[in-house]
């Protein structure tokens, strides 16, 4: 069973989908362009490898789901617990890009400041006005913040794994040559704990918004 939206929250999943697209789609297309043709699945795996990009692929997917209405995708997209990881995963990657890792690096051609804006920081305040205004409430549960750190998790010994092999990092956080396991470990304890603070406070608000629902008119 899936939620009917109203137009105006399929205008917001709309955009939400097209900015995450057209901010990984110009990574891509930048990385295609750069390399040979039989070096485009290794250039694929190396977009997706990076936290931003996975995280902007799962928004794809959602917002495409819930437009479509209809299919096992569109009724697990429903779930508001699914909407609300999501909406958390992208609305990190805005938080990160921005006070962790200080905004963008200098860019040396213009379309490349596209996904800067789409896809860091478009996407991140597009999937907090969708997790405000469009996902039903009253379905989180205490266990939902733990759950949902499966994925930023799953991410991290993806790095463990793959970055010793490729011979480098994409943030500086999970780089084992440069900080050790111990850094590593107590950056990740540190970001783990910031998910949780994140995600708590999305489960305490959308606690707050239903006790007012059900409380009893004055």
């Amino acid at each position: 069973m899936t939620t009917e939206l109203t137009t105006r929250q399929r205008a917001v999943l709309a955009v939400w989908l097209a900015s995450s697209a057209v901010g990984v789609g110009i990574w891509q297309a930048n990385r295609m362009a750069s390399s040979s043709v039989a070096d485009w699945p290794a250039q694929t795996v190396v977009t997706f490898s990076y936290f931003t990009n996975s995280t902007n692929a799962l928004v794809i997917v959602l917002a495409a789901a819930l437009l479509a209405g209809r299919g096992r995708l569109a009724r697990w997209a429903a779930a508001p617990p699914v909407q609300a990881a999501i909406s958390l995963y992208i609305v990190f990657v805005g938080l990160g890009f921005w006070f962790l890792l200080g905004g963008p690096e200098p860019i040396d051609r213009w379309w490349l400041w596209i996904p800067e804006a789409t896809a860091h920081t478009l996407s991140p305040f597009l999937g907090l006005l969708y997790w405000a205004w469009i996902v039903p409430t009253g379905s989180l549960r205490w266990r939902h913040p733990v759950l949902w750190l499966a994925y930023p998790i799953g991410y991290l010994a993806y790095w463990l794994v793959r970055g010793p092999i490729v011979g480098e990092y994409p943030y500086f956080f999970v780089d084992v040559d440069a900080l050790g396991y111990g850094g590593v470990a107590i950056w990740s304890g540190a970001l783990v704990v910031a998910f949780v603070i994140l995600g708590s406070s999305m489960l305490a608000v959308d606690r707050f918004r239903v006790s007012r629902r059900r409380r009893p008119p004055v």
